[in-house]
């Protein structure tokens, strides 16, 4: 009995030490929480309790060179489900989903998972917002957030690209500025119970967003409007793949306008096919053929080869490395100069320049002038073209390249390095970016423009102009003048390896004697007529400068009192003289500002070149045949077009500017012709051709 007693005391007492210990053990881990780290778990718990939420900065406006917004951030609301307070999940799905551009099932997902709050749709239109608001669900919140807008909606979009749900730059100046525009976030803390409430007089904490800092762009809207309305008109007008135009000062890089067809809303980016958003201007490479004959021309007078009155003969070829360079005029242009071997745009000619200028002189202009080299023009997804090496360059490439084919370039490779003759031999890096400014308007970064070399001198440069010049006065480019105006310039026309479509350039310099702008139209992949550089390219450059100097009022070439009088050119119909006397036909020519020439001594037009109805410029000289003058038709030569690929209506126009009869069998398109293009036959000769 007493033995039991023992053992049961000391079961007892060991029992008390047990729990003595353990509370000992109690006591000192509470100790250690509430007091020693009592900072830390009063850290943790109030972590539970805040609720922590982004405050989104507002990014930064983007600007033309004149403040007009081109990219705008505005308010935005965003829906937010609280699950813990929504009491009936089911319903709620079923109302939102008539709203939301989700279904009913997501929805409930989202309503019912385990988390405090859930994105349902972000920054959803105003009038979704209200017909949500209207149904006053519990649980169902908003929160405003900041969405991007371009308010001109298609103006420039390849330039300022587009920024993404989350206000990321995805393109264009919105991708490449993204840093500067974009901001740092700021942080609401608040501190909220159990169900989701404020806890009163509880922590709270507000951590300022920083705002986006502005861009002014050198862009015009005014140019860049008018250079997309005749981009879309001439696109709308012709059957044309696509079309690119550029307007450079060419004083200080800054880029005026660039505008590329077919284009894109960025307002509603994500609705279009990614192959819209890629900036044709600068990604884009092509053949650019004739236009490249200014940096031949510049490159030789630089290295004393060549000068304006040097004297080169054409019989309408030239043998290269047991190849056959042909000229575009059957017969060739025979004894001619230099600079009318550039008003003429001479192949043979300029393939004679090349060959004096030499291999390793021509490589290291092109290389200088910018080409094989990408711009630096600070927009995503810019291109360096292409040029041979230089190991690769025979006679035969050496030869091509003098006329612009065998060499690839991007629009803006182009103009940047015309505009080098533009300003006097100087190179500069084009410039889209004028200014960086903070939210509060304080100026935090200029660019200034930016030499890169000097490439010709300064009298090389200003004798290519004045060859330019010739070309637009006397050449290819008469459609380009604009009355008042001394411009330089040259066409390009480029047929597409395969298959019947062309590449129409035009680009032009103005004023002659100081540049203020340089245009560069390019119009890729046309399949109608008319698609050569001089009657498409360069009417379009017309229309553009024509409105830009007005705008700009920049003066007129002092010239202008040794033009005055001179029409500007227009395109007229040749009326039908024939049967009538001379009497009666020089008011009519002159009226329409057209010139004659009499062949005869008769008082009565029994023929006449071109025939009635034919579609020539203002200045065209009419041929007016009388009776003892008819012998004389058989002097007047042409040549004959490549009608191929074109349909009847067009054909017949082309011939009757020629003064050239039209014969067909079939219809469709014109898959034959006798004689062949580029024979010399007399005025009011047959052209035969067969339609499919």
């Amino acid at each position: 009995m007493d033995q039991n007693k023992l053992q049961i005391r000391k079961r007892i007492f060991h029992l008390f030490l047990i729990v003595v210990f353990i509370m000992f053990m109690i006591t000192l881990r509470l100790s250690w929480i509430q007091v020693f780290n009592n900072d830390f778990y009063q850290s943790k718990a109030l972590d539970q309790r805040l609720r922590k939420l982004k405050v989104e900065p507002r990014r930064g406006i983007i600007y033309d060179r004149n403040q007009e917004e081109l990219a705008v951030s505005v308010s935005a609301d965003t829906v937010v489900a609280v699950p813990p307070e929504i009491k009936n999940p089911k319903k709620v799905a079923e109302k939102l989903a008539l709203i939301l551009d989700m279904s009913q099932e997501d929805i409930y997902k989202r309503v019912t998972k385990n988390a405090y709050a859930v994105y349902l749709e972000r920054k959803v239109s105003e009038e979704k917002a209200k017909r949500i608001k209207s149904l006053d669900l519990a649980g169902i919140t908003f929160t405003e957030e900041s969405k991007r807008f371009y308010p001109k909606g298609e103006l420039a979009s390849h330039i300022l690209g587009f920024a993404g749900i989350d206000s990321q730059g995805l393109n264009g100046i919105e991708l490449s500025y993204d840093q500067v525009l974009r901001g740092r976030p700021g942080r609401i803390m608040i501190e909220k119970d159990a169900t989701g409430q404020q806890i009163p007089e509880g922590v709270e904490k507000y951590l300022d967003p920083k705002n986006g800092n502005n861009i002014y762009l050198t862009i015009d809207h005014v140019i860049q409007y008018i250079v997309e309305r005749e981009l879309e008109k001439a696109m709308r007008n012709t059957e044309t793949k696509d079309g690119t135009i550029i307007v450079m000062n060419p004083q200080n890089g800054e880029i005026l306008a660039m505008a590329n067809r077919p284009a894109y809303n960025p307002n509603k980016f994500a609705k279009y096919s990614p192959g819209l958003w890629r900036n044709a201007a600068i990604s884009n490479t092509y053949e650019p053929g004739s236009t490249f004959k200014i940096i031949t021309t510049a490159s030789g007078l630089e290295e004393g080869v060549v000068n304006p009155k040097d004297r080169f003969f054409d019989p309408g070829y030239i043998k290269v490395g047991g190849e056959i360079i042909r000229c575009w005029k059957d017969g060739g242009h025979g004894s001619q100069s230099f600079a009318e071997v550039v008003e003429n745009s001479c192949n043979p000619g300029f393939v004679q320049v090349g060959q004096r200028i030499g291999k390793k002189a021509f490589y290291k202009y092109i290389k200088a002038f910018g080409f094989g080299q990408e711009t630096d023009i600070r927009l995503p997804g810019e291109a360096s073209g292409l040029v041979y090496d230089y190991d690769e360059i025979g006679p035969v490439e050496l030869a091509t390249m003098s006329f612009g084919h065998g060499i690839s370039v991007t629009p803006i490779q182009l103009i940047t390095a015309v505009s080098a003759v533009a300003n006097d031999g100087v190179f500069l890096k084009p410039r889209l970016v004028d200014k960086i400014e903070n939210s509060q308007g304080e100026i935090i970064k200029e660019f200034k423009p930016e030499v890169v070399r000097q490439v010709v001198s300064k009298e090389t440069a200003k004798t290519t102009r004045e060859l330019l010049a010739g070309v637009v006065a006397n050449g290819s480019g008469k459609k380009a003048q604009v009355k008042g105006y001394r411009i330089g310039g040259k066409t390009g026309t480029a047929k597409h390896y395969g298959v019947k479509a062309y590449d129409s350039s035009f680009i032009g310099l103005l004023p002659v004697d100081n540049p203020k702008l340089v245009v560069l139209v390019a119009m890729k992949g046309v399949t109608s007529y008319p698609y050569y550089g001089s009657q498409l390219a360069a009417p379009i450059f017309h229309n553009i400068v024509k409105d830009v100097v007005r705008y700009l009022e920049l003066p007129p070439s002092q010239e202008e009192e040794v033009e005055e009088g001179k029409e500007e050119i227009k395109e007229v119909g040749v009326p039908n003289l024939v049967n009538q006397s001379l009497r009666e036909v020089r008011p009519k020519l002159k009226n329409l500002g057209l010139n004659f020439k009499i062949e005869g001594n008769g008082n009565k037009v029994l023929e006449q070149i071109p025939t009635a109805g034919a579609k020539v410029d203002t200045g065209t000289t009419i041929i007016l045949f009388t009776s003892d003058g008819l012998e004389n038709q058989k002097r007047y030569k042409v040549t004959i077009p490549d009608l191929e690929g074109m349909k009847l209506e067009e054909a017949q126009n082309l011939l009757a500017e020629l003064g050239l009869q039209l014969e067909w069998q079939g219809s469709g398109e014109i898959i034959r012709q006798q004689p062949a293009p580029g024979f010399r036959i007399k005025s009011g000769t047959t052209v035969k051709v067969k339609l499919h």
